[in-house]
């Protein structure tokens, strides 16, 4: 009520906020199910230029490197793609370096468990075979990464001469190979380390020929 009884209890100022703070009234009919449909279809209306796009669409296309088409002459014979004696150098050395750790460290554990058979306690044995497992592991693995990795060099020079990779090359490099391994032996040890790694190579070399021709 007014101050003397008269008027009307709702004032302008309270009419205003009830009509900010209502509740928006959702119309359906204002969305159409075939409002996308309606919509023009912008990406007609453009136009692009491939070759702006890929430029390399005008410089002959983009070059992709063949492993399969390369010329086994850089390097020596592998069962994995190489792109050159590089490669073979660091495949051959690695994997025949992993080869002779395990084997040398199986023979060292076989070695240390028959030596430490009658030991007193089990603390004894597990030192005995650890000790034989550490010194067979590395010196075997070493022993024959070295001679893998002077075999691949030996013969990468010998393809390098002649121009392309043979059996003979693998032969070649493995005799060289042997040969400087044990050239501080004495002439008979470099005649049989020679010998025997330039049976190794050839074997080798024929055994990737045959898995390359099938």
């Amino acid at each position: 009520m007014g101050i003397f009884g008269f008027g009307s209890t709702t004032t302008p100022a309270v009419e205003e906020q009830e009509e900010v703070y209502a509740p928006m009234q959702f119309e359906e009919s204002i969305v159409d199910d075939n409002v996308y449909e309606k919509m023009p279809d912008f990406m007609s209306s453009i136009s692009y230029d491939a070759a702006k796009l890929q430029p390399m669409a005008l410089q002959g296309g983009i070059d992709f490197l063949q492993v399969e088409d390369h010329s086994s002459s850089a390097g020596g014979a592998s069962l994995a793609p190489s792109r050159g004696w590089t490669d073979d150098l660091c495949y051959g050395t690695g994997t025949t370096y992993l080869a002779g750790l395990t084997l040398g460290g199986a023979y060292g554990m076989a070695e240390g468990l028959r030596k430490s058979s009658g030991a007193e306690n089990a603390k004894v044995r597990l030192n005995t075979t650890l000790n034989t497992i550490t010194r067979r592991g590395p010196g075997l693995g070493n022993a024959v990464g070295v001679v893998a990795m002077l075999y691949n060099g030996s013969t990468a020079l010998l393809d390098y001469c002649q121009g392309t990779h043979n059996v003979f090359s693998s032969i070649g490099g493995g005799a060289i190979a042997g040969a400087i391994f044990k050239s501080t032996a004495g002439p008979r040890a470099i005649a049989i380390s020679s010998a025997v790694c330039a049976g190794v190579g050839g074997a080798w070399s024929l055994l990737v020929s045959m898995w390359t021709d099938q």
